[in-house]
């Protein structure tokens, strides 16, 4: 019915809702709980679900096409066709990747691109066109909006690299910090309940804003490279595994932007992690670098790992350790992982050596890359 990891994006599953239902009926199923995210209110076209698959469930004989359309029709009014177009072009798009749609999924790079997002914005400006100057409409357009504004907010530096290196049209936010705080002044207004199951939209909204906090200075190693031959992600930009336990954003007046990603010595779980989109694909291979330092209470020994993996293949790439001699002290050093061709589904990862005796943290301040010619 849903993505319980995160309501607030699409999740292009209604084609099929009713055949779904319609198997349990066929094989002599007598109770059904349909379980969707009824505790958010900015999810991907709530109402109609609730509409679709309550109507369904008191008859299943019913045409779900005409039930959509009536629906549509009803509370969309003359938004309807610009609505049902943005409909059908996720749909297109999820069956187009293959992307096994589960209901325990963190983003949608797997299978909506640059080409469909653009197309998708398209769309809601003409809904939002057809509506003006209705005095209820326009605010149940913008509303069903939220979670196409959350994918650029999300995939923002991916999407910008992926038109970047592709040439093609950016529809995006033209400046993401004031879009994100539209974004959440906006789910407030529209009382936006949970962003994720048992999790409440105010719990986000830091983690959201700290997208769009200024970058750090290029590292030196990229200066003077034109833009297209180097990129850099900052700690900003990084997956955190267990936020406060596992791994935490960190003041540190050394760090390029004077923040970093931090992990306690205490395990050596991956828990700060960068994944790929396929945009890296194109062109020629890439040198990869990860910039980090230790809080180290021994003279030697393990540091931390640092590495590669493709998911994909299952496999690890590569696999580096690094010890207290290499990277204790205030400076962060830069660390050499190879060059690569890289694609969606790989991930960089650091974890830290699980000796809290001598190393009482692992800072990470940066992953960049620089194309190989």
């Amino acid at each position: 019915m849903t993505n319980f990891s995160n309501y607030i994006l699409p999740h292009a599953n209604m084609r099929v809702l009713a055949p779904n239902l319609r198997f349990f009926v066929n094989n002599n199923v007598i109770g059904l709980f349909e379980q969707g995210d009824s505790t958010c209110a900015i999810g991907d076209f709530v109402r109609l679900r609730a509409w679709l698959l309550a109507h369904l469930m008191w008859n299943p004989d019913l045409d779900e096409t005409a039930l959509i359309q009536e629906f549509m029709d009803g509370y969309y009014g003359a938004a309807t066709p610009h609505l049902m177009a943005y409909l059908e072009l996720m749909h297109d798009a999820a069956e187009r990747s293959g992307v096994y749609l589960r209901c325990f999924m963190n983003d949608t790079a797997g299978w909506l691109t640059i080409d469909d997002l653009n197309q998708a914005v398209r769309h809601f400006e003409k809904a939002a066109e057809a509506v003006a100057d209705d005095p209820v409409l326009p605010e149940r357009v913008r509303r069903e909006r939220m979670p196409l504004d959350h994918v650029w907010l999300k995939r923002y530096y991916a999407l910008k690299l992926s038109a970047r290196l592709s040439g093609a049209e950016f529809l995006g936010p033209k400046d993401p910090a004031a879009a994100c705080e539209e974004f959440i002044r906006l789910a407030n207004k529209f009382d936006a309940g949970s962003y994720r199951e048992r999790h409440r939209f105010q719990e986000y909204e830091d983690a959201l804003r700290s997208r769009f906090r200024p970058s750090g200075p290029p590292p030196s190693e990229c200066q003077g490279l034109a833009d297209d031959d180097w990129i850099d992600f900052q700690d900003n930009q990084f997956n955190l595994s267990r936020r406060n336990e596992w791994a935490s954003t960190a003041d540190d007046s050394n760090a390029s932007d004077g923040k970093a990603a931090r992990m306690p010595g205490d395990h050596f779980e991956w828990a700060v992690q960068y994944r790929l989109s396929d945009d890296l694909k194109r062109g020629n291979p890439w040198r990869c670098y990860a910039v980090a330092r230790c809080e180290a209470k021994a003279g030697s020994g393990a540091a931390m790992t640092m590495g590669l993996y493709d998911s994909v293949a299952k496999k690890s790439v590569t696999h580096r350790a690094i010890t207290v001699e290499q990277s204790a002290g205030d400076t962060y050093r830069v660390f050499d992982l190879g060059s690569y061709d890289l694609h969606g589904g790989m991930y960089f990862w650091v974890a830290p050596p699980k000796r809290p005796d001598e190393v009482n943290a692992v800072y990470v301040d940066r992953i960049f890359l620089i194309r190989e010619k």
